[in-house]
């Protein structure tokens, strides 16, 4: 087949050619980042090929928006709504992707049965002839947009076909059912005390006790694969002479910033359109409106009555104030036009028609801003400066030791202490450290990383050595050793105290006791959850009282049952529901695992350096997405 695909190739050489570059021009065109001006069919994220524009970004955005009300203008929202609008579509995209690893496909046939289903509760969105109505009324009348809800069950049909396929393939046994009835059904009621184990009151027993430990703890003290970074920082005081600003340079930033020295208050009215043929509707409607508006009609109670902005409703269409930076472009170009008390003709902008009434205009003055002005100066030129210094010994460095040209451009190369890849690292010197271990186990040793902005302090660093997973020695870890020899010797008291209290006076000497009633244990899940603890709580029979545990918050926990009152017997129904149960809670456990492993993996490949990088990871458009969203 090969050979005859080059017969073709060489007897058609130059159609082939034109056919081979329109695909490559194709392809570099898909796997290039979008740029330019932000539409509605910009890409604001892909999540392993599955694209989320921004009309689905804006328009999920919105459903929030209405959820959240009036507790906040849409503006104060913005970055949380933003954020998580965002975190909702790509844990959507990560649910499609899930999908079709595990060949699960939602038919149209069953979608339309589930949206015909759910769009019957609202006889309103139905005409007389029992049609839907067309969407743009829908969003109109009542902000209902049918394409959302289709989407929303889509993912809600994948989720539920993908849980029940797991659970199938959940192995559930007799043993497991009869703990899990008694957990649901029987009724236990019981005393429980609690005791607080405070560490830090045992004292330091000196190198001799806690060497003892260390050599008799094995693999206890064994550390994963850690590393040392050899790393430049870069702080304001480095940089001082270079970050002070004179009013000569104030002044040329407040003149060049004039627009945004103005600040408008105003109120708008809202007609969402999208597509020409709504927005030339809408335009017709604010134009018949602002005649009405002109002639005295009241401009607040109206936008109360007629805005489709959510956040109208609550405060007759009032924006505050605002400067040109805090709105779209055609908006703040048109209050930037008005009169005070003048309202605008229709203004057309990504989120449809506006009319908008100037209510006030104010200038700031050159000494109000110039402390915000220094600041800003002194910020932006130290980000710079520092960028520029790592930037420089990166590049004199060529890959190599970075100590000779860190030295030669006043800014020491340090070495840090050994860590780990794990949350909990911290390495004294280097505060920045959980911001940048991940990207030091991902680098090779003997990689530069590129500069790193952290506030007051920019650095640059290179993987100097890599340490295999071992037990460090004593002195390198003598702090851990510590604090597990106070946390053992803290608990052997602590035990030795309840068991001597238990004897003597009851749960009452040991600490605080408080009463049970009689309930099913599924209903605590503070203490079920604790392996130990529902075993005791299942086992210890009544009258007596509970080995001594450590509860998951660190305290002794002890407890004497009072009564119990047994589960019912299974029936064949009650058994069949209770296993489909217990399938079903474990599949949701094993589907959230999976998409979160699908998240970590995915984010692990966020540009377009490869087509495997296209495909296989989770890019997010910081060009279109102007907020930091959260992992």
């Amino acid at each position: 087949m090969l050979r005859s695909f080059r017969q073709v190739f060489k007897s058609n050489r130059t159609p082939m050619a034109a056919v081979m570059i329109v695909v490559l021009l194709g392809l570099v065109a898909y796997l290039a980042p979008s740029g330019g001006a932000v539409s509605a069919d910009t890409v604001v994220a892909r999540v392993y090929g599955h694209e989320i524009l921004m009309r689905e970004l804006a328009e999920h955005m919105q459903e929030l928006y209405q959820r959240y009300g009036k507790q906040a203008s849409p503006e104060a929202l913005k970055p949380f709504v933003q954020s998580q609008a965002l975190r909702d579509l790509t844990n959507q995209k990560l649910m499609e992707e899930l999908a079709e690893r595990h060949h699960v496909v939602v038919t149209d046939e069953e979608l339309a049965a589930r949206l015909r289903a759910q769009l019957r509760q609202y006889p309103m969105l139905w005409d007389a002839n029992g049609k839907l109505k067309p969407t743009a009324e829908l969003k109109q009348e009542y902000g209902f947009n049918p394409a959302l809800m289709e989407r929303g069950l889509r993912s809600e049909l994948l989720r539920t076909k993908l849980i029940q396929q797991a659970a199938l393939q959940v192995p559930v046994d007799e043993a497991w059912i009869t703990v899990e009835n008694r957990l649901r059904n029987e009724k236990v009621a019981f005393q429980q005390a609690t005791l607080t184990v405070d560490p830090n009151t045992v004292a330091d027993p000196g190198d001799a006790a806690l060497e003892a430990l260390y050599k008799a703890g094995g693999d206890r003290f064994l550390q994963p694969p850690r590393r040392i970074i050899q790393f430049v920082a870069v702080d304001r005081a480095a940089l001082s002479k270079d970050l002070q600003v004179d009013d000569a340079a104030l002044k040329a930033a407040f003149d060049a910033r004039k627009a945004d020295n103005t600040e408008f208050k105003a109120r708008h009215i809202l007609f969402k359109a999208e597509g020409d043929a709504q927005i030339q509707e809408a335009t017709a409607k604010a134009q018949l409106l602002r005649e009405r508006l002109v002639k005295g009609l009241d401009f607040a109670k109206t936008a109360e009555e007629l805005s489709e902005d959510p956040s109208a409703k609550g405060n007759g269409g009032d924006l505050g104030w605002f400067n040109s930076s805090k709105m779209v472009k055609p908006f703040s170009d048109a209050a930037a036009t008005l009169k005070v008390g003048e309202i605008s003709q229709p203004v057309k902008t990504q989120f449809g028609v506006h009319l908008i009434k100037l209510e006030g205009r104010r200038e700031k003055k050159f000494e109000d801003v110039k402390a915000d002005l220094a600041r800003e100066i002194t910020d932006s030129r130290f980000n710079a400066r520092a960028q520029e210094r790592l930037e420089q010994i990166r590049k004199r460095a060529n890959g190599g030791d970075l100590a000779a040209a860190a030295k030669s451009l006043g800014s020491p190369a340090q070495l840090s202490q050994p860590f780990s890849n794990e949350p909990s690292a911290q390495v004294e010197g280097l505060p920045e450290l959980p911001q940048i271990a991940g990207e030091a186990f991902r680098l090779k040793v003997g990689e530069v990383s590129k500069p790193m902005a952290f506030g007051d302090r920019h650095l640059l660093f290179r993987v100097q050595e890599e340490r295999p997973e071992a037990v460090p020695p004593f002195k390198e870890i003598r702090t851990k050793v510590l604090a597990a020899y106070r946390l053992e010797e803290a608990r052997k008291q602590a035990v030795a105290k309840a068991e001597q209290a238990l004897k003597s006076g009851g749960l009452q000497a040991v600490g605080p006791v408080t009463d049970q009633a009689a309930a099913p244990l599924s209903g605590l899940r503070d203490l079920v959850n604790h392996p130990g603890i529902r075993k005791a709580l299942l086992d210890t029979p009544v009258g007596q009282t509970t080995p001594v545990l450590w509860s998951q918050d660190g305290k002794l926990w002890v407890a004497r049952i009072t009564s119990r009152e047994p589960a019912p017997a299974l029936t064949f129904e009650t058994r069949r529901t209770l296993i489909q149960d217990v399938q079903t809670a474990e599949a949701q456990k094993l589907l959230s695992a999976e998409m979160q492993s699908l998240d970590q993996q995915g984010r692990l490949r966020p540009g377009f350096s490869s087509l495997w990088g296209h495909f296989g990871g989770i890019y997010i458009n910081a060009s279109a997405v102007q907020v930091q969203v959260e992992d």
